[in-house]
């Protein structure tokens, strides 16, 4: 299937909402899922993403039929306890769960690039990536093979920020 990653749009809004309600019900065994907030926060971070510039990132990837397929977010500036250095903290990873598996395991290698990338873009040298799903093996897998060190449903990468990509897609 051919796919291209592309910023978010404001337009775009309600499809990530539905693309997130498709796994509601990983999130509704801890969380009291409330679609009106998602859809708050995900309207604020395509703005600060356009008025900010560097601070958050939300990327869509859409199909030859323009349907959107997958979306990541992630933000910028955080950081840690530990640390006074700055990280970006992973806020979602939705795939399409009706894809094939193939596919879904591709988009999300883009995403570990996409997310390293933007790291690099706002020389922010940690990123951190965790996982509220049941199943998460396949996920933490894919950010070992990226490089990351895992930790339960936690993930840790140090980027090289001598790297500086010419674009994030």
């Amino acid at each position: 299937m051919n796919y291209t990653w592309n910023f978010a749009q404001i337009t775009d809004a309600q499809d990530l909402l539905n693309l997130s309600v498709k796994v509601q019900d990983e999130v509704d065994t801890i969380f009291n899922f409330d679609p009106n907030v998602l859809a708050h926060h995900i309207v604020l971070g395509i703005v600060n993403q356009y008025y900010t510039g560097q601070s958050e990132l939300v990327a869509v990837a859409r199909d030859a039929d323009n349907s959107i397929i997958a979306y990541t977010w992630a933000k910028s500036g955080d950081t840690t306890m530990w640390s006074a250095e700055q990280t970006v903290s992973v806020r979602m990873a939705h795939v399409d769960p009706d894809l094939s598996a193939r596919l879904r395991i591709q988009l999300i290698k883009d995403m570990l690039l996409i997310w390293e990338r933007f790291a690099q873009i706002v020389k922010c040298p940690i990123i951190t990536s965790n996982s509220i799903r049941k199943d998460q093996n396949v996920f933490m897998r894919l950010h070992e093979q990226a490089g990351y060190t895992v930790r339960g449903g936690n993930a840790f990468k140090r980027v090289d920020l001598s790297i500086v990509p010419n674009s994030l897609f």
